[in-house]
């Protein structure tokens, strides 16, 4: 996932999407291998291959591309100019950016998967037809469970939903766009929380990849209470703003799509299972048999699809996944080379930065790990209010805080607290990608989709935070 403004770009023509297809495809193949292996050789090539996706994505860029591109190539120099070892950190800032442009195509192959998938259709249709007492948490908490498989696909399949349910409903009730809000925003806020306990979001992978001794299942463990706990907030601020608010028609509950959503646990149930079966046969992380088994999920998802009568329509399968690899996927270039930009960007930044120095000039050793640990989120907040990314300010803190010769806290409460601070500026930055994406799919304008509708919930949130990790700095120990 990336964030910022961007500029529309040249159309391509139609002859250059199967050329497109082919480089992404071999961006993903040669990152994995490089993973896989471990050898110099193979990953100089996965950095080639990024480097020929750049290349090749030049009729697709637009403003935002191109000005991180510069600011790539001046940050190589600068590096190359004052780094005690410039060929060592420009090899570590190339390869965040090759794995970065590699995990965000190989997890948009399971947003391809899951846009054809009557199952998603299905639980999507539920979760914008509950009654009000209800439709809150149903669309928080059903936003973050469906965003695992689908991403941010699932804003731009729930938002029409939404507007079209409440439409026809009625047409003509001056209480509408009041529906539309409480119910866009809970969609925003819960696809912005579930990053900090998804197993497939992408902050927390990159931040694996950053910091040592980080506990990923306690970060799950911890995230997903963080994520209920903002949730009961949520809908607590939903409730007081909207207290005069009573709906005038009588409300049926829909009927729970039983079938779906077995069908969506098992999915989920079997990339998992796969992702771990991979890591442990190949003796490697969680994170590489999460991106190796992407392009089989997808394959026997697709074969699932188009099975009836006890037979595969293996010529639709085909024309299916030749569809996604040169028809879907070219279109991804734009986001993955933002994403690669960013992850360079980010690792090549902190490299320019003494963080030793820096951090025993803040004082952060002696200062109290709470305190540091609530500080964090808003910070990365406030740099996303000035059109920085994220994804990059979360490499370059993740970054910071790994090259530390000793840690100022617990390191898995340190990449929670990064990814809150994503999360943070997902929902009040008029720049994130969620946010943008909801302004094209609805029409609602950014700075009233965050600041209007959601700045009172983020500085409640923000407050939260600060007993929040004194508890679990109690709980976790430092």
């Amino acid at each position: 996932m990336t964030d910022g403004a961007a500029t529309p770009a040249a159309a391509p023509r139609p002859q250059d999407d199967r050329l497109m297809g082919l480089l992404l495809i071999l961006a993903m193949a040669t990152e994995l291998l490089a993973r896989m292996t471990g050898a110099f050789s193979v990953q100089v090539v996965a950095w080639l291959a990024m480097a020929a996706v750049v290349i090749g994505a030049r009729r697709r860029i637009g403003l935002r591309e191109g000005y991180l591109l510069t600011l790539c190539a001046g940050l190589s120099l600068a590096v190359w100019a004052t780094a005690p070892d410039p060929g060592a950190e420009l090899g570590a800032a190339l390869s965040q950016a090759s794995f970065l442009m590699a995990f965000v195509l190989l997890l948009g192959l399971l947003h391809e998967a899951a846009s054809t998938s009557p199952s998603i259709d299905a639980l999507g249709r539920y979760l914008s037809r509950q009654p009000a007492g209800r439709r809150f948490y149903a669309l928080f908490g059903g936003t973050g469970v469906m965003a695992v498989l689908f991403n941010v696909g699932v804003v731009s399949f729930l938002v029409p939903l939404i507007q079209r349910g409440i439409r026809s409903a009625a047409p003509d009730d001056p209480l509408n766009p009041i529906r539309e809000r409480r119910q866009v925003s809970a969609l925003l806020r819960g696809f912005a929380w579930c990053v900090i306990w998804s197993p497939t979001a992408v902050a927390p992978l990159a931040l694996m990849e950053l910091i040592p001794g980080v506990d990923r299942r306690l970060w799950i463990f911890i995230g997903m209470g963080v994520f209920v706990l903002f949730m009961v907030l949520g809908a607590t601020e939903d409730a007081l703003r909207f207290r005069a608010y009573k709906p005038r028609a009588k409300q049926v509950k829909p009927v729970f799509p039983g079938h779906a959503a077995a069908m969506f646990g098992l999915a989920c149930a079997w990339l998992f299972a796969l992702s771990i079966t991979v890591s442990q046969l190949l003796d490697d992380t969680i994170i590489f048999g999460l991106m190796a088994v992407c392009p089989v999920m997808l394959i026997g998802w697709i074969i699932v699809q188009n099975h009836a009568a006890g037979r595969v329509d293996w010529p639709v399968v085909g024309g299916r996944l030749r569809q996604i690899g040169f028809g879907s996927l070219p279109h991804s270039a734009r986001v993955a080379v933002t994403l690669a930009c960013s992850g360079f960007i980010g690792r090549a930044a902190s490299s320019l930065v003494p963080a030793q120095a820096v951090a025993d000039r803040l004082g952060l050793e002696m200062m109290p790990d709470f305190a540091l640990l609530s500080a964090i989120p808003p910070a990365i907040m406030a740099m996303s209010l000035l059109g920085l990314s994220p994804i990059m300010t979360a490499v370059f803190f993740g970054s910071f805080f790994g090259s530390l010769a000793v840690m100022p806290a617990n390191a898995t409460l340190v990449a929670l607290s990064i990814s809150m601070g994503w999360s943070l500026s997902m929902f009040l930055s008029p720049f994130s990608t969620v946010v943008l994406l909801i302004d094209r799919v609805g029409g609602y304008a950014p700075r009233v989709l965050t600041w209007k509708w959601n700045l009172a919930y983020g500085l409640v949130s923000i407050l939260a935070m600060v007993p929040l990790f004194a508890l679990l700095v109690a709980l976790v120990g430092p």
